[in-house]
């Protein structure tokens, strides 16, 4: 399982939507400039995102891209499977592996990839915007969607709790 750019500029660019979102409209552009993006590549993964219903544009002049949902309910899984088709793809069949029988030692790999594979997969359902910003203690927002989320939190990391993508690690 590989993160192609396309994945991870759609998770640059929400993170950036959502610290600096404050529950107005941020301009493609200002995001492409602090985040260092292509703004025609960021206007194809928003299309897809506002396709998906995930944001919503705002026309204007003080318009620009919402998150239509709190941050902690996007997901990262979300934001990676409708941007980054290669990370969820079925792999192409081997043509060696068209035989009937598999030896013993494929099918111990073949299970033990697919495994791992299930364990990234669920690891990226539960890890949420919110969560990246708790971890990187960039939630600086004063008028943050999910305020009760970050103060549980926050809450729980003062007490010495993991929370977010530590806490799914351990």
């Amino acid at each position: 399982m590989k993160i192609s750019a396309r994945g991870r500029y759609s998770m640059q660019a929400l993170f950036d939507l959502a610290h600096h979102s404050h529950g107005e409209p941020v301009p493609l552009h200002q995001i492409a400039e602090r985040q260092k993006l292509s703004l025609p590549f960021l206007e194809q993964i928003f299309h897809k995102l506002k396709k998906a219903g995930v944001v919503k544009s705002v026309r204007g002049p003080k318009g620009g891209y919402v998150l239509t949902r709190p941050c902690d309910q996007v997901s990262v899984g979300e934001i990676l499977r409708l941007t980054d088709q290669s990370l969820y793809a079925v792999s192409k069949d081997d043509p060696e592996h068209g035989r009937q029988i598999l030896l013993e030692d494929e099918r111990m790999s073949e299970l033990l990839w697919r495994q791992l594979e299930d364990h990234i997969t669920t690891f990226m359902e539960k890890v949420n915007i919110a969560d990246l910003c708790i971890e990187t203690h960039s939630n600086t927002c004063p008028v943050c969607t999910c305020p009760e989320y970050i103060r549980e939190a926050e809450a729980s990391m003062m007490n010495g709790k993991q929370k977010g993508c530590a806490a799914l690690m351990g």
